[in-house]
């Protein structure tokens, strides 16, 4: 064997079946949280994406990374190897165990990557596909191996080490979709692909650009989830453009993501030349080590809410902030309401008339804060009992109620506890086979909380609750594949509008008065629309419902039978809301960057829009950790939840050991 293939200090003990097959661990063995991660180079995750890798590590959770690049930058595989080196040091120091590591080649679908599995928390693993690495030009401005393979028509890229392989982008694609059906990740991890500027116009230190192989890989990875969804939650990374913000983690993760990348740089000569003399992080890197950013999805939501003292509240993530924010339009300015989030945000009103807001951290925690009566907010607190790979949907009548999707695949439920601001922990529902995350929430006149969800058959379902849950019921409805809005009408009785699969239409049924005898015949509205509608009652106290046709497309508006265009473009869903016997209409502008335009209706005349700029650009950090002891367990469902036939439709390996990387050379 090449000598250059062995590890600096290491043992060796080669094993029978070297080759083996790959599959992912069980999902109890993870502590219920599964990241998979995928970057071009061996420092873009340590640089870019911790504390979330810590994190998972700490919380005794599954971690995969997958290296697409030899990252050896033309050198050869003396270079390629140092940086593996690196990446194995820096994890066994994350994971608080000697570097000791077992190595072999997983083979998946008949293709062979390097594997290297921690020895002493198995839980941890590092797959490389040692993509050739090259400039293929003059350096920046020019194109990647894998750039070039991502972005021309044809073209492919090749592999180094033993295990040579040839990959086309649809290769790549599959291999990548391969990699997710195996592992079944509750989070996947990867770089930034909404970078627009083409491969040949990105330059260095360029503000909002990125390196060709980042964006590649993050391309092929969001096509890979799009051709494979399933129950997890998705997170983009920012890279180098996140020290253009402010920093934003604590002095604690700071430590750690240093530490880290130091064990990293230690290896890889391009850092430290000299490792007793290294100072890294340094210049640029000293800048990412302070700071976590993640790319904002610019079609999401914002939330309105009106507020006590008059006037309303708008809420969003704030994109140069990653924080939760809202808009006082008394003050007629942002408040930062903290925290760190990949994800829209939930505002509420509690059963005070106080607002609160949900929000889901990257690993999948959910929290919960509250407006006190002065008007301030509260600090964050944790919802104990799951996490969730989906932002929780809360009621907004009747008893307040979240659902939300668990890791696990079960959906989850918590109920409000009275009077305290504070959230009982997540509670597992009746199971409901291939259930998809987005559900819908309405309130009865029977006083049941009704959870309306689909599968992936494309059947529709629906389950009530009254400090206990029925059974579900499927609903005799056209296939459908999501799209869910419910609301209790003025005559008490619940609309419900969902997307038909075949034509993509939105269609609307209507709960029987006495709410126990079935449901109208859909009617098709003739809308098309992405996502799911949003739901609210207008200042007549009917069911108004608003659509976004496609992204940065028209807004629709439907209404006692009628539909109108609100606007021709909208850069985002809507939010809804009648505040002060005003129907309030808010959207992200497409043109003006993450600013919100709001249009208020009174007596049936629109006024002009209200232009909102953007959220602040300070004010983002960590969720404040409260001790989450109150941990529910799943347990086994009595049999009055098995599921319930349709309600009827009615008129109406070798171990390779290096010296352990905690201590300073």
């Amino acid at each position: 064997m090449n000598k250059q293939w062995l590890t600096r200090g290491a043992c060796l003990l080669f094993l029978a079946g070297a080759i083996t097959a790959h599959a992912g661990p069980a999902f109890v063995q993870c502590n219920g949280i599964k990241d998979l991660v995928f970057v071009a180079h061996q420092d873009d995750d340590l640089l870019f994406m911790n504390p979330d890798i810590q994190s998972t590590i700490d919380s005794g959770g599954c971690v995969q990374v997958v290296y697409l690049t030899a990252s050896e930058r033309g050198e050869g595989e003396g270079y390629m190897l140092g940086r593996e080196r690196g990446v194995r040091s820096a994890y066994s120091y994350m994971a608080q165990e000697p570097n000791i590591w077992a190595e072999d080649f997983a083979t998946i679908h008949a293709r062979r990557v390097a594997r290297f599995t921690l020895h002493g928390n198995k839980r941890l693993q590092l797959l490389h596909l040692r993509l050739k690495d090259p400039w293929l030009g003059k350096g920046w401005g020019s194109l990647t191996p894998l750039s070039r393979t991502e972005s021309v028509v044809g073209a492919t890229v090749e592999s180094l080490g033993p295990a040579a392989q040839t990959y086309s982008r649809s290769d790549l694609v599959e291999f990548i979709e391969y990699i997710i059906q195996d592992y079944q990740p509750s989070t996947i991890r990867h770089m930034d692909d909404s970078v627009t500027v083409p491969y040949e116009r990105l330059c260095w230190g360029c503000a909002g650009h990125s390196h060709p192989d980042h964006i590649a890989s993050a391309r092929l990875v969001h096509d890979a989830i799009t051709g494979h969804p399933g129950n997890y939650a998705e997170v983009a990374y920012l890279d180098y453009p996140s020290q253009e913000r402010a920093a934003n983690l604590s002095a604690t993760e700071i430590n750690q993501k240093t530490e880290a990348f130091r064990r990293y740089a230690w290896d890889d000569y391009r850092y430290c030349a000299n490792a007793s003399l290294c100072r890294e992080p340094a210049g640029p890197a000293a800048a990412w080590v302070g700071r976590a950013y993640y790319v904002s999805r610019h079609d999401e939501a914002p939330s309105l809410l009106s507020r006590s003292e008059g006037g309303f509240l708008l809420f969003a993530v704030g994109e140069a902030n990653a924080a939760a924010n809202t808009w006082q339009s008394v003050a007629n300015q942002w408040i930062s309401l903290g925290g760190r989030t990949a994800d829209s945000i939930a505002a509420f009103k509690r059963n005070d008339g106080r607002a609160a807001v949900f929000a889901r951290d990257a690993t999948g925690l959910a929290w919960v804060s509250n407006q006190t009566p002065a008007g301030s907010w509260t600090t964050w607190q944790q919802v104990a009992g799951s996490r969730i790979t989906s932002l929780p949907v809360v009621s907004t009548q009747g008893p307040l109620l979240a659902i939300a999707m668990g890791n696990d695949g079960f959906l989850r439920y918590a109920a409000a506890q009275s009077g305290t601001g504070t959230w009982a922990p997540w509670r597992v529902m009746p199971p409901l086979p291939g259930v998809l995350p987005q559900v819908a929430l309405a309130y009865d006149n029977t006083g049941a909380s009704i959870v309306f969800a689909t599968d992936g058959e494309g059947r529709l379902w629906h389950g009530s609750y009254r400090g206990d849950w029925s059974p579900w019921r499927q609903m005799e409805v056209p296939q459908t594949d999501g799209g869910l809005a419910a609301m209790q009408n003025a005559d008490h009785v619940i609309e419900l509008y969902l997307r038909e699969k075949s034509s993509g239409h939105l269609l609307r049924i209507t709960q029987q008065a006495d709410a126990v005898s079935g449901w109208s015949q859909p009617i098709d509205l003739g809308v098309v629309f992405i996502n799911h509608p949003t739901i609210a009652l207008n200042e007549a106290g009917e069911v108004a419902v608003a659509t976004l046709e496609r992204r940065d497309g028209p807004l629709w508006l439907i209404e006692a039978g009628r539909t109108i265009k609100v606007a021709t473009k909208v850069g985002s869903l809507p939010a809804l809301q009648t505040i002060d016997g005003a129907f309030h209409v808010a959207a992200r502008s497409p043109e003006e960057p993450q600013a919100y335009w709001v249009r208020v209706r009174r007596h049936g005349v629109w006024e002009a829009p209200l232009l909102l700029a953007a959220p602040p650009a300070h004010g983002g950090g960590a969720f404040q950790p409260v001790p989450a002891t109150d941990v529910v367990p799943i347990k086994p469902l009595p049999s009055r939840y098995a599921l319930q036939p349709p309600l009827p439709v009615t008129a109406a390996t070798r171990t390779v050991a290096t010296v352990s990387a905690r201590v300073q050379p």
